[in-house]
């Protein structure tokens, strides 16, 4: 019989599934009564509400992000 299963920490869990599971996520999010809009929403103004030095990081991070992704992967 397999151990019981000891998840990470939510704060852990949350990152993570917003980052690879993202669609896992907002479907269990929506089944809870958040709607995906409202999800969002929440993100957009949490984003605009941080501290500047947070969020050019924030905005770097997004544009060093888009940058890869239009250059395609590398071949080496």
């Amino acid at each position: 019989m397999p151990a019981p299963r000891k998840p990470p920490p939510s704060w852990w869990l949350l990152g993570y599934l917003a980052q690879y599971q993202p669609q896992a996520l907002l479907f269990t999010l929506e089944k809870a009564g958040l709607p995906a809009d409202r999800i969002y929403q929440a993100a957009t103004e949490t984003a605009e509400n941080l501290p500047t030095p947070m969020y050019r990081r924030l905005s770097k991070t997004w544009a060093v992000r888009r940058l890869r992704f239009r250059k395609g992967p590398t071949t080496e």
